[in-house]
């Protein structure tokens, strides 16, 4: 019976490439039936970062995109922004963060490695079957312990813009969107977040 065990074992992993392969396909085909939702832009103000100007700039969002909206957002920074400042406020932010008790600590985005996202103006990529409210989470206010951008802890005497996209997906299951997701991201490393999630 033992080897009986062994030999399926082995025909099973002989196809395993090919069966694989054939998952990726049909992931694909789903894909190709999605469609994208025309995408929407809002320009921030940096200034207004950590500010109660920040909740006009939410509802704003929520009023363009939608309550329910599934979707793939990316928060870029404009030719304004001094990239070495943004830089150094991640450090900051950072190291502060890791110098608190573990219960005390924000659940701060990954930041990337400087060679991966080198002269990238994109701050972050991300996905939501709520864009609108995940995006105030990052702009806003969250839970300290809500894994996030906490753009409301940044110095607001940066200059510059933030521009935030949202492109909507409809027609496809939302487990897909990561897909499109980790595209958006390698086409415009981000300096925070972290990637390959599918």
């Amino acid at each position: 019976m033992a080897l009986v065990d062994v030999k399926e074992a082995a025909s099973s992993v002989a196809d395993l490439i090919a069966r694989t392969a054939k998952a990726l396909r049909d992931t694909a085909g789903e894909l190709e039936q999605g469609a994208l939702v025309e995408p929407v832009e809002f320009v921030i103000p940096m200034a207004d970062l950590g500010t109660e100007r920040m909740a006009g700039h939410c509802r704003r969002i929520l009023d363009g995109v939608g309550r329910k909206q599934l979707g793939v957002y990316i928060i870029d920074l404009d030719a304004d922004v001094p990239l070495c400042r943004v830089h150094d406020i991640i450090g900051k932010l950072k190291a502060a963060n890791v110098a608190l008790p573990k219960n005390d600590r924000t659940g701060f985005a990954k930041v990337n490695k400087r060679e991966d996202c080198e002269g990238s103006r994109c701050l972050y990529v991300g996905k939501s079957e709520k864009t609108a409210e995940r995006l105030k989470e990052h702009l806003h206010y969250v839970h300290p312990t809500t894994y996030a951008l906490h753009l409301n802890r940044w110095p607001s005497d940066i200059p510059g813009n933030l521009i935030v996209k949202v492109i909507g997906v409809k027609d496809i299951a939302s487990s897909l969107v990561t897909f499109i997701e980790d595209q958006v991201a390698r086409d415009t490393p981000p300096i925070l977040g972290k990637r390959g999630s599918v």
